[in-house]
């Protein structure tokens, strides 16, 4: 509107207009989203399905997708409630202004649930076992089933699919028992429960159920029949199976244990326990025992009041297992001009089996069109059926053969040894008139040189040609065998080297020489001379002798023969050809004496076994040979050793501790070796050693005061020069709970008094021995401890010059003494 300025103010004149203003935006406000912030879909909506519609620009990835420009949502993989029941999507919308404004909304999806998964058993299978007694109305067990899904999806219900004894509750799947169980009619129920949801579209699943009835004991068993009878063949070894009783009852009530109760007549039948099959423990044979009566009982194992009897009668049938037996050995002699049709022997058998299978025919079993006899199938009589000629054939072995007539036809062979006996028509006669044979003198007697044969065609004991000497034949050194004709030597040709001997020999047939019926031939034997090696008597020697013997010192003489008739042949001479270890012993080739040659030692070597050997002087010469044992003897030639110079002790042990037992060794025999005998020198040092080697204390022993001790020991043999080892014994002690250690120290010269040897093997004085040695009246020390009068008990008989050895760091009367010096040298004398 618009006023002029004419006064006064109600004259002025006004006039008004319209005026359009147009306000233009500016991008001042967000976008507000309009939709709901949560919604609901089905878990089982099908892929790039919209959910919800924005109108608003907005991004989403994942499991969702967004239209940029229609604000539509997609579902983009697939859900799943029973994993996922609620997911967010954070949502954006930005306009387009300048500058651009957004909104953001949290959008919450909720999963529903689908019927899309079936009920689960706990398990598949289900088995139980039930008495058949059990009452009615009786819970078995419970089956349980789970389905995945929520509401009505989720919830089960329980569902028999088949009749039985037995009902389910439909909410709580109890299995009841309902009707009556006869494990006798029905062992065994197999069923199957099936678990429903009561979703829209229902879903199911099954599981098995086995129940088996028990049975209870409420029928004994029982035979069926009462009486068996049983045909068994000889000889059968299967088991047959007795009639079982009548099992009403299962299981333990069922079991019943068989035995054999009477008639069991030596154990023949055995029946098992379980099952009642009857066996037997060996073959049964008709001809011994022809019925067997058994009585078999069964027991019920759970209750034996139950039990029932029953009796089996077992027949033996007979089997053709014997064959026809022959009772003796056919012989008999026929002379060779026996008739046709001539009975010669008769042949019987036996069969131990009954009726057809007893009955025996007999027969030839090498018949031909030539065969000379014949036999009677039924009788068993052998006739002749030809002409016998005993030159031809002397003796006649025929097999008959006895066969029984049973199904199985056994038979058995006899041989019948029939003897025709000859005349006697020739004489024997020599194949030549002399026979020359050679020997050598030195065969041994009863060597074969030959033999002479003659003939005689009679045949048997006819025929038979018997062989003698006569004359001075007997006499020369042989003998012939009257059967063979062989002839052999029976004293020694040895004297009849390069010789001929002429023997005369008869042949003749049995009895008494008649003049004609007889032949004589010469046997020419010569006689070859040989060169016989000469003969140790006896064939072997054994000899002994002691290690100390000295060279030249007699063993044993051995001595030879040999008989050859030449002179320079039987002439030889000795050697020692094997076994002379280290050239020990010699031998005087003519003699035969063998003697020491050098030194012994029955520690090397305790035993020669020497070939000694006598060649003759023959050509070629021949050599004799024995053998020679020489035995080693052994003398008391070694001392005894300790096996151990070094030991330990505690310290702060009380008087008397035991150290240990001292043990030696010795190279010689018994009775040179133990028991060995120990002595200590210096007993001042603490210890005590008795004679059988036990190391004892004589006061406690403190380390820090004396760490090691060293022992004088002497250790004897048994022997009657008793070799003694004097040893230095170290003991070291140790701290509370230590050992302490001893290091025997031996010492190396040698002496005799009384006759006992004493060694003392290595001396090393290292340690306070570098003292003075005091010897007066008789008593000799060194560095103040009684030694050598203690050790050989008679010090008068010590002479200064046998006091010689190695001896080091020793002063005697402030000199030192020098080794291999008596002690005279130091005007040291006996007193």
């Amino acid at each position: 509107m618009a006023n002029d300025c004419v006064q006064p103010v109600s004259f002025q004149l006004t006039s008004t207009a319209q005026v359009i203003v147009v306000v233009e935006d500016v991008n001042d406000n967000a976008p507000v989203f309009v939709s709901p912030t949560s919604v609901n879909i089905p878990e089982d909506t099908l892929l790039h399905s919209v959910i919800v519609l924005y109108y608003l620009n907005n991004t989403a990835g994942g499991m969702f997708s967004i239209d940029d420009r229609s604000g539509a949502i997609y579902l983009e993989e697939m859900l799943d409630r029973e994993v996922v029941d609620m997911l967010t999507v954070t949502v954006i919308a930005t306009d387009r202004g300048s500058p651009q404004m957004a909104t953001t909304m949290n959008l919450t999806v909720h999963v529903e649930d689908a019927n899309d998964h079936d009920p689960e058993f706990l398990q598949s299978n289900y088995s139980l076992t039930v008495r058949e007694d059990i009452p009615r109305g009786t819970s078995l067990f419970q089956v349980q089933a789970y389905d995945q899904d929520t509401g009505p999806n989720g919830r089960v219900r329980y569902i028999l699919t088949q009749t039985s004894p037995f009902v389910v509750d439909a909410v709580r799947g109890v299995v009841t028992v309902m009707d009556k169980l006869d494990r006798e009619k029905d062992p065994n129920y197999s069923f199957i429960i099936a678990a429903v949801d009561q979703g829209n579209i229902p879903r199911s699943a099954t599981a098995a159920v086995n129940v088996t009835v028990l049975d209870i004991n409420d029928f004994a068993p029982q035979f069926s029949p009462e009486t068996l009878i049983i045909h068994v063949k000889e000889n059968e070894e299967d088991p047959f199976e007795l009639i079982h009783q009548v099992q009403l009852d299962s299981g333990n009530y069922g079991t019943v244990q068989y035995n054999i109760t009477e008639e069991n007549t030596d154990n023949f039948f055995i029946i098992d326990l379980e099952n009642g099959l009857l066996s037997t423990t060996g073959s049964l044979d008709r001809e011994d025992i022809p019925e067997f009566n058994l009585t078999v009982e069964a027991t019920e194992i759970n209750n034996p009041l139950h039990k029932d009897k029953t009796t089996v009668i077992i027949t033996v049938l007979d089997r053709n297992d014997n064959a026809p037996r022959f009772s003796q050995i056919f012989y008999t002699e026929l002379p060779e001009d026996v008739p046709v049709g001539h009975s010669v022997i008769q042949v019987t058998s036996t069969d131990d089996d009954t009726d057809a299978n007893a009955v025996i025919n007999y027969f030839l079993a090498d018949q031909s069109d030539d065969t000379l006899f014949n036999i009677d199938p039924t009788t068993g009589y052998i006739t002749v059926e030809g002409r016998l000629d005993r030159e031809q054939e002397q003796i006649f072995d025929i097999t008959i053969k006895a066969s029984n007539t049973g199904g199985h036809t056994l038979f058995s062979l006899a041989h019948i040894v029939i003897q025709i006996s000859d005349v006697n028509e020739f004489t024997p006669k020599f194949r030549k008139k002399e026979f020359n044979f050679s020997v050598f003198k030195n065969v041994s007697i009863g060597t074969l040189i030959g033999k002479v044969t003659a003939t005689d065609y009679d045949q048997g004991f006819e025929g038979q040609v018997f062989y003698l000497m006569f004359g001075q034949s007997k006499s020369m050194g042989f003998e012939i065998d009257t059967l063979s004709g062989e002839i052999f030597t029976t004293n020694s040709l040895r004297k009849q080297g390069n010789s001929h001997v002429a023997l005369k020999v008869l042949a003749k047939n049995h009895g008494v020489i008649t003049g004609m019926d007889v032949d004589e031939t010469l046997v020419h034997v010569s006689v070859i001379d040989t060169n016989d090696p000469p003969v140790f008597t006896p064939t072997s020697y054994i000899a002994n002798i002691t290690e100390d013997s000295p060279a030249g010192t007699s063993v044993v003489t051995v001595s030879a023969l040999d008989q050859d008739s030449i002179l320079d042949w039987n002439r030889f001479f000795f050697s020692i050809e094997n076994g002379n270890t280290n050239f020990s012993f010699a031998i005087d080739p003519s003699s035969g004496l063998i003697s020491v040659n050098s030194p012994l030692d029955r520690e090397l070597w305790p035993v020669y076994n020497l070939t000694v050997t006598a060649t003759d002087n023959g050509s070629p010469p021949a050599t004799g040979t024995t053998t020679v044992s020489v035995t080693i003897g052994d003398v008391n030639d070694n001392a005894p050793k300790l096996t151990a110079t070094e030991v330990q002790v505690k310290e702060n042990q009380p008087e008397g501790t035991i150290v240990t037992r001292l043990n030696a060794s010795d190279s010689d025999l018994p009775p040179n070796q133990g028991p060995f005998t120990y002595l200590l020198l210096n007993r001042s040092t603490g210890f005590l050693l008795t004679p059988d080697g036990l190391l004892l204390t004589t006061q406690t022993i403190d380390r820090e005061q004396t760490s090691a001790y060293q022992l004088v020991v002497v250790t004897g043999d048994a022997g009657m020069l008793k070799p003694m080892d004097f040893v230095f014994h170290r003991v070291m002690a140790a701290y509370h709970k230590g050992r302490s250690k001893a290091v025997i120290t031996k010492f190396k010269f040698l002496f005799v008094c009384m006759g006992i040897l004493v060694s003392i093997i290595s001396l090393s004085l290292s340690l306070c021995l570098i003292r003075t040695l005091d010897v007066g009246n008789n008593n000799m020390t060194i560095g103040g401890l009684r030694t050598i009068d203690f050790i050989l008990l008679h010090p008068t008989q010590i002479k200064s010059h046998d006091f010689v050895g190695c001896i080091r760091n020793i002063h005697i009367n402030g000199i030192l003494l020098r080794p291999s010096m008596a002690l005279a040298t130091y005007n040291i004398f006996d007193r």
